[in-house]
Parts: C-alpha cells; sequence; structure tokens
C-alpha cells in the first residue's frame, strides 16, 4: 500500500517491500510539489514493483521519440558504423518519429507498428529493401528497451512483419527517351548537385535515394565501380 507524507516543503511516497533478512525494506520518493502527485507516481511505482520487481519506473512516461533518441546515443553510436548511424538517423527522423514517435514507448502494441508499416507500404510505394530498414530499425530499438534496458515489460514489435503483397502502381514506369534526358539535364545544368545526381542515375541504373546516400568511399575511380548498400531517405 502506498502512503504518502509532507516532506519539507515537498511530498514524498513510500511503501513497503520485500524484507531481507529479515529487516523491514521500504521504498520512497521525495520532491513532490503536491500530495496528489505523490500518490500518482507511488501507485505507478508499487504497481511497477508488483509486476516486475522494479521500483522505479523512470521511463514510464518516455515518449517512442526520446526513447529513439536514446537508442541512437546509448546503443548505436557505441556498437554501430558511422553510414550505419547516419542511415538509421534519416529513417526515425523522417518516417519513425513522424508517425510513431508522440505515443508513450509503454504504449506501443503489435498492431500500431503493424499498421503503420502496412501504411507507409501502401502510401508511399517504398521498395521492399527500404522497408525492411524501416522495420529493422523499430525492431532493434525496442527489443533493446524490452531485454536490455527493461524500459518496457514485452516486444510488441517482435511479431511485425512485411506485407506479402503488392500494391500496383497507379501510372505505369516511365522510360526516359534520350532528347528528355537531354531537356532534364540542360534544365539543371548549373545545380551541380542535381545534374550530377541525375546523370549518376541514369547511367548506372541506381534510384535516387540511392544516389544521394553514395559518399566517396564508395567509388572507385581505377576500377571505375560504384558500391551501393544504403539508401538516403
Amino acid at each position: 500500500m502506498v502512503s504518502v507524507r509532507k516532506i519539507g516543503k515537498g511530498y514524498q511516497y513510500y511503501f513497503d517491500i520485500a524484507p531481507q533478512e529479515g529487516k523491514r525494506k521500504r521504498v520512497s520518493k521525495s520532491g513532490f510539489k503536491t500530495k496528489a502527485e505523490a500518490k500518482k507516481e507511488g501507485i505507478i511505482a508499487y504497481n511497477e514493483y508488483l509486476n516486475t520487481g522494479k521500483t522505479t519506473p523512470s521511463n514510464y512516461n518516455m515518449s517512442f521519440s526520446d526513447y529513439l533518441d536514446y537508442w541512437i546515443d546509448n546503443y548505436c553510436k557505441i556498437n554501430l558504423k558511422y553510414h550505419t548511424i547516419q542511415s538509421y538517423t534519416n529513417i526515425i527522423n523522417n518516417h519513425i518519429k513522424p508517425n510513431l514517435g508522440y505515443y508513450k514507448l509503454s504504449q506501443l502494441d503489435t498492431k500500431c507498428l503493424q499498421d503503420f508499416i502496412n501504411k507507409i507500404y501502401v502510401e508511399k510505394s517504398f521498395s521492399k529493401s527500404f522497408l525492411h530498414n524501416i522495420l529493422k530499425v523499430i525492431k532493434g530499438s525496442i527489443k533493446y528497451a524490452c531485454k536490455t534496458v527493461g524500459f518496457i515489460k514485452y516486444n510488441p514489435a517482435a511479431e511485425v512483419n512485411l506485407p506479402k503483397y503488392d500494391t500496383p502502381p497507379n501510372d505505369p514506369a516511365h522510360i526516359f527517351s534520350e532528347k528528355e534526358i537531354e531537356m532534364i539535364l540542360k534544365r539543371f545544368e548549373n545545380n551541380h548537385a542535381v545534374y550530377y545526381s541525375i546523370l549518376t542515375a541514369y547511367y548506372t541504373g541506381l534510384r535516387v535515394s540511392e544516389v544521394f546516400a553514395l559518399t566517396w568511399d564508395d567509388i572507385d575511380f581505377n576500377r571505375k565501380t560504384i558500391k551501393y548498400n544504403k539508401t538516403y531517405f
């Protein structure tokens, strides 16, 4: 049972936990401005203690957006390569946060995650490869929250899968003629970033997202080859 008492100018909650070596043990936390606030947080802490043995659910109200920042700082930047971190950060900022970031981490469930994957597959027409990368970020981050740091009790992303159907495009793919390519290049001849991106895509068959993700170490000028294994957006 949770009790509240006034400590100085604020309030403190406290409750008993399992005795150790026959001695009474208690959990408490002070610094709350009101009695109601102390009671509310005390009940949350007590329920968490009963369900998982953790007495300080400091991440109970953490948003998924804030958690993803935590995951990047505490896992990705320590264990992954620079380009992988950049790719994950782009996926998080451009796709995951705008759609799921406002949820509390503790609110996420399998249905909302699967609905998100299905929705962007249908509406954005991303390639299966890029969708796989988005799902990889979701699964990896939430698994870390559950299995490694214990912020949540179960992993709602474990059973989320990529769609197994194909959505036919609304418009057939357009194959540009040489004359059309010349017109496009002429239009952007003074914009080197766009000009050479289109030129690279035209002669290599790369997607726009793959061209913009290229770095100098992907290009071998001696062998006249380009290596690509990532996308920018």
